[in-house]
């Protein structure tokens, strides 16, 4: 294989298993064409009598259309040649997203669930940042950088999606935590604006979540907060809709938002804070100065699935031209015939 040669979308490449049934299904049917002609006739018989039937014909059509297939399946596949590399000039802001994992974001006072509501909001938010530098934090009773700063959004958006409430093993909400493990992950530019969003329902903090703003806010790191759920509140479910979790008593715990410790964590780290809506704090962030990062290098390779698309589209072309019966006007212009 050339080098800098690569599939963008090797799993297409299973797609060849196809061509096995698609030449099963064309052998098939010659040999049962075959077969009927026999039993009607003989071989010199058949020639009088179907002098325009060609069987050459028929394997030609059947192998353009398995090249075309096989093109097809190499185009999906993506194939990539040689690689070129761009300078890009990028400016913005620096954004930690502190996405809770907690058992009482599964509550679905918000449709289709606090978490869910959250991820696919967390989602738009990126798409909003896409000339910024962005960290990924989860947490529940402990915090962890699950994406370290990076320009690469689409990376951030991937973990994103895969988030779930297992991926913090102790319960809580160490909303303090979150914001201490928020401030060392943004890069060591003293000249960029930086901003930290927590997303959570503020339910059951553990830490001094307030006095962590506070520092952050002296260190010109800006808190906004996103309050996921409602004041009436939810059960939480059991994995595998087991019903409810309960209390010592056996009755439904609910969870509820903790709006007015949201509120505070804010004030104190001077952001915006939002129940359930990201407009208000996508509007602070692109508000906020922005700062250039410097050039950076980007490698990626050329495409070439669109010459196996021209390949194929020309197999099919030919394949709809060529007759399956011998053409009787072309049969009569005789190019290489000695006139006398």
């Amino acid at each position: 294989m050339p080098e800098n040669f690569r599939f963008a979308n090797p799993e297409y490449l299973h797609a060849f298993w196809g061509l096995v049934v698609f030449v099963f299904i064309a052998v098939y049917h010659d040999f049962s064409v075959k077969k009927r002609l026999a039993q009607f006739a003989d071989k010199a018989m058949l020639a009088t009598m179907l002098p325009d039937y060609s069987r050459l014909r028929n394997i030609l059509k059947f192998s353009l259309l398995a090249v075309a297939y096989i093109c097809l399946v190499i185009a999906l596949a993506r194939p990539q040649f040689g690689i070129k590399t761009s300078e890009v000039q990028s400016h913005g802001i620096e954004v930690v997203v502190a996405l809770d994992v907690s058992n009482s974001m599964l509550a679905q006072d918000v449709k289709p669930s606090r978490i869910e509501r959250a991820k696919l909001s967390t989602q738009r938010l990126l798409d909003q940042l896409k000339d910024d530098k962005v960290s990924l934090i989860v947490f529940a009773g402990d915090a962890f950088v699950q994406v370290p700063m990076t320009s690469d959004i689409s990376s951030v958006k991937m973990f994103v999606n895969n988030v779930n409430t297992t991926h913090v093993a102790r319960q809580g909400t160490a909303i303090g935590e979150a914001i201490r493990k928020g401030m060392v992950a943004f890069t060591d530019n003293e000249l960029s604006s930086k901003a930290i969003v927590l997303i959570t329902d503020g339910e059951n903090h553990e830490d001094n979540a307030v006095a962590a703003a506070e520092m952050a806010r002296e260190k010109g790191i800006v808190i906004s907060t996103i309050g996921m759920g409602t004041a009436k509140g939810a059960p939480i479910p059991l994995p595998n809709n087991k019903g409810f979790l309960t209390d010592r008593s056996g009755k439904p715990v609910t969870t509820r938002l903790n709006e007015a410790m949201l509120q505070e964590i804010t004030k104190a780290g001077g952001g915006v804070y939002s129940n359930t809506e990201f407009a208000p704090v996508i509007k602070a962030l692109q508000e906020m100065e922005a700062v250039d990062f410097g050039t950076q290098q980007f490698s990626e390779y050329d495409e070439r699935y669109y010459i196996f698309v021209i390949l194929a589209a020309l197999c099919l072309l030919l394949e709809f031209i060529i007759l399956e019966r011998k053409n009787r006007i072309l049969k009569r212009i005789e190019i290489f015939a000695v006139r006398k």
